[in-house]
């Protein structure tokens, strides 16, 4: 399957940058005005072009470990005790500063062009060795600096309403950093590369826009395992927002594979399906922890925020180049054949055959998932109540049909 990463990653950036804010303060767009600043610094630089490629969307996931981060700050806090991790060489990272340690761990399974180790580990390491790993200047990955930099400019200051009196003594600022947080050579960098001119016209035209004219489209093929790693990457983000979905999108991608593979569907076909599985709960991460985890009945606002993840999805979605069927796939998943469902409305003949296979994999997967506050149902128990949603015109009863076949104590799936 050919994908352009960088177009991929752009548009979900915006999701994590919204879980971001609760762990750094970051504005929305955080993620995307340092991959434009980082890119603007790495310019002169003159990496080949797959280098510079990897670098910006290390750039824009450089908080991707956020999401995890504040779910198990959440969890600490509601057990009295501190949230520690400790490293191999028996050092203790606590609270917010583990996020870096958990988006190197996620990052290292993408298919990336070539060696990105250690960038996102050291991205909050300070030149004078103050950072959470204790690191000093020349034991730093120098691409980890230039994340950084842009990282604490736009966290200081409020750069999409930053006045151009006020940029030089940002810039002074900056500067005077220079052997504490940040090395002199990326200062000095900074220096040369970020102008007013440059901020101006990112506050007009948005870092998204000025990224996509300055980097190729460029589509790469990925093989089915590279996808696999594309895809458990959402997954661990998605599921890791509350501790009631664990685990649900990779169990929805796993069966929506297998599926593929029963209806025989060509190899693309069937990587397609699996990132709309995979990514079909991504607007999740704009909806409050809190709300995803209230045991009780929904008031009629939270529930109306819960129904708005779909949205969230498909705007997602919308903006990745050749996703329209993934998109749909993926945005429709609570919709039902008598229109009952939501957000969209759709009815019958408007649903396709994908979009209804997904509807019924992820009413069956929560069905039967564990969580906190219950046991999953038998499949038996779990295809009888799906079965009765078809009967009252809901469900594809042939899908349930196929479903039980896969999936049930006599099926093919094992």
């Amino acid at each position: 399957m050919k994908l352009n990463l960088f177009y991929f990653f752009l548009p979900m950036i915006e999701a994590l940058d919204i879980e971001e804010r609760a762990l750094t303060g970051a504005g929305g767009g955080h993620g995307e005005r340092v991959a434009y600043l980082a890119y603007l610094m790495a310019k002169p630089l003159h990496f080949p072009k797959a280098e510079l490629m990897d670098f910006v969307e290390l750039a824009l996931l450089h908080d991707c470990g956020a999401v995890e981060n504040l779910r198990n700050l959440r969890d600490a806090q509601v057990q009295g005790r501190e949230y520690t991790e400790t490293l191999s060489d028996g050092r203790v990272i606590q609270g917010a500063n583990i996020h870096a340690i958990l988006g190197e761990r996620l990052v290292r399974q993408l298919p990336f062009h070539g060696n990105v180790k250690d960038v996102l580990l050291m991205h909050h390491e300070c030149a004078d060795g103050s950072g959470p790993l204790g690191l000093r200047e020349d034991a730093i990955n120098f691409k980890s600096q230039l994340i950084f930099l842009p990282d604490r400019m736009d966290i200081w200051y409020d750069l999409p309403h930053l006045k151009q009196e006020d940029f030089l003594p940002m810039m002074e600022t900056m500067a005077s950093r220079a052997g504490h947080e940040f090395s002199q050579r990326v200062v000095d960098l900074m220096k040369r590369t970020i102008h007013w001119e440059d901020l101006r016209r990112m506050q007009e035209e948005g870092p998204k826009s000025l990224l996509k004219q300055y980097l190729p489209n460029d589509e790469t093929e990925y093989s089915r395992e590279q996808i696999h790693a594309l895809t458990g990457f959402f997954e661990y983000i998605v599921d890791n927002k509350s501790s009631f979905t664990k685990d649900h999108s990779e169990g929805i991608a796993e069966k929506a594979e297998t599926m593929g593979n029963f209806y025989q569907w060509n190899p693309e076909k069937t990587e397609r399906f699996l990132l709309a599985a995979a990514l079909h709960d991504y607007g999740k991460l704009t909806v409050e922890t809190d709300i995803l985890e209230k045991p009780g009945k929904l008031a009629p606002a939270e529930f109306e925020e819960i129904k708005s993840h779909v949205k969230w999805t498909y705007a997602f979605l919308n903006e990745i180049p050749g996703f329209e069927d993934i998109r749909d796939w993926a945005a429709y998943h609570h919709e039902k054949l008598d229109g009952s469902g939501y957000c969209f409305g759709l009815k019958g003949d408007a649903l396709c055959f994908e979009s209804r296979l997904l509807a019924c994999i992820d009413i069956y997967q929560a069905l039967t998932e564990k969580r906190p506050y219950k046991d999953g149902f038998s499949h038996q128990k779990a295809i009888a109540i799906m079965q009765e949603m078809a009967d009252n015109g809901k469900l594809d009863g042939r899908i349930i049909h196929d479903l039980d076949r896969v999936f049930g104590p006599d099926g093919s799936h094992a």
